[in-house]
């Protein structure tokens, strides 16, 4: 499975472009207010959706899995990362 660091300053990181599954998102250095939401797409009209942080940006604190690798969150369209924040450091593992 591929893994990736992302570790980008406010704005969007697309990960994979069409459908996978995330197995993990690891946080590895919190920086100052950094956070995250998770989005599904583009889709072919440049849409995407939330999947993880639907009502706010999920702070991230070294040394926690938000995934469950029993329960791996499924998106159809692409894997996009919309982080906030001074930079920190993820690491995040998708298929």
């Amino acid at each position: 499975m591929p893994m990736k660091q992302i570790n980008a300053a406010a704005g969007t990181v697309q990960v994979k472009l069409g459908g996978g599954k995330i197995w993990a998102i690891v946080g590895v250095a919190a920086g100052t207010s950094y956070a995250f939401q998770v989005k599904d797409g583009p889709d072919p009209q440049g849409n995407t959706q939330t999947i993880m942080g639907q009502s706010a940006a999920i702070p991230v604190v070294a040394g926690v899995n938000y995934i469950d690798p029993q329960q791996p969150i499924t998106f159809r369209d692409g894997f996009q990362m919309v982080m906030t924040g001074t930079p920190g450091d993820v690491e995040v593992q998708y298929d």
